[in-house]
């Protein structure tokens, strides 16, 4: 009973992530989670694929990690190459670190110095808000200092925990990144609706009709849309729009 009521709180404790104002706030309240579930660190990233680099203008993150190890991941780079990103772009359940599949010397480097760091036993948890290539994915990476026999079947067991961690996390971003992204435009909310039908390829007269208005209407509130994006195509405005998290 002791473990069922533990659980619940955790869940309780996940749902709560909602309420979080800022990113401080999350990422301590998600190390909390991490610390309740029995793990040590965590790292989560959150991106539009399919560029995997820092540079992609979609990338964000919570770090629960030694910062040693975040420098060396990014100077070297390893986002391009990571295995786990690789695991997660088409796959949707939790697995355990050794059972991810290494191709290359760089991916072993990789494995190698997160070990060092802290992830002796890791548990790989993919986030996505869909499975469409192009929409927003996320990544979970929950690391223990236990030896990989002892410290990979207790993070297994939690996998569900996990999974409603990232999810959340996903949920989060997504939410925080459209409402950044519609003070930055100065959007309303009809016309993220607009862009989204312009993003499945509804074009102006379609629109009309769905609006029930005239497709002179439809082009002029098209047109106000590419000028908040400063473009001139409404293709344009979807992908600045898709960059900034607005469509994922």
């Amino acid at each position: 009973m002791e473990t069922i009521l533990a659980t619940e709180d955790v869940i309780d404790v996940i749902g709560s992530l909602a309420l979080c104002l800022n990113e401080t706030e999350t990422n301590e309240l998600t190390f909390r989670i991490i610390t309740m579930l029995g793990a040590k660190w965590f790292v989560y990233t959150t991106l539009l694929p399919p560029e995997f680099s820092a540079a992609n203008e979609s990338f964000r993150f919570f770090i629960g990690c030694k910062p040693e190890l975040c420098q060396i991941y990014n100077k070297r780079m390893w986002m391009m190459n990571d295995p786990f990103f690789e695991y997660a772009r088409t796959n949707t359940a939790p697995t355990v670190g050794s059972k991810i599949k290494v191709k290359t010397a760089g991916q072993a480097e990789i494995m190698r110095v997160s070990a060092e760091h802290g992830f002796r036993s890791g548990l790989v948890v993919p986030t996505h808000s869909s499975m469409d290539s192009n929409k927003r994915m996320g990544l979970l990476y929950i690391g223990s200092e236990l030896p990989e026999e002892i410290g990979e079947p207790m993070l297994l067991r939690k996998r569900v925990q996990f999974g409603a961690l990232g999810t959340e996390l996903l949920h989060w971003w997504s939410n925080r990144l459209k409402q950044q992204a519609m003070r930055k435009f100065s959007l309303l909310d009809e016309e993220v609706e607009l862009l989204q039908l312009s993003k499945k390829g509804v074009v102006a007269n379609e629109i009309a009709a769905l609006f029930d208005i005239k497709v002179t209407a439809a082009y002029r509130k098209l047109n106000v849309i590419k000028e908040k994006f400063n473009v001139d195509k409404i293709d344009q405005a979807v992908m600045k729009a898709d960059a900034a998290g607005l469509l994922g």
